[in-house]
């Protein structure tokens, strides 16, 4: 148990010493942008309309190299909770999904979604062998 000067200073600089389990913190929420092209669905950290112009064209090279029956896009956010994973319902895409890449870290927030992990658009972008890695993973998926 801290003292009550602990509690004090410690209230003072703004770290709670205990947390409503009923009202969990906005910090504690998390957001995870996704982009689906054709039957592709890719998850990032930010919004796909927040990258520079060679990441989306990098992106739109990831996609157009596996894609599937031509469909719209659609992109969008969920949040969740970091106690509770994320779900496949949680996304309001297709269901006849041919691969779903991350450019994000998860830490094992998603259940139920097979998914093909990458490094993100602006480290392939510095590193081309990284794309190679990526290729790899694709090749299979690839359109013929």
């Amino acid at each position: 148990m801290l003292s009550n000067k602990s509690q004090y200073i410690l209230s003072k600089i703004g770290i709670p010493l205990f947390e409503d389990a009923k009202n969990p913190s906005i910090d504690d929420e998390i957001n995870i942008h996704f982009f689906q092209k054709d039957n592709i669905l890719t998850l990032h950290a930010h919004s796909v309309d927040e990258y520079p112009e060679k990441e989306i064209k990098l992106l739109e090279a990831i996609i157009e190299a596996i894609h599937g029956p031509n469909q719209s896009a659609s992109q969008g956010a969920v949040t969740s909770s970091s106690r509770e994973p994320f779900n496949t319902k949680d996304f309001k895409v297709s269901s006849d999904l041919k691969a779903t890449l991350v450019f994000c870290e998860l830490n094992n927030l998603f259940d139920g979604l097979d998914f093909i992990i990458s490094p993100t658009l602006e480290d392939m972008l510095s590193n081309p062998d990284l794309k190679k890695d990526l290729w790899s993973k694709l090749k299979p998926l690839q359109s013929t």
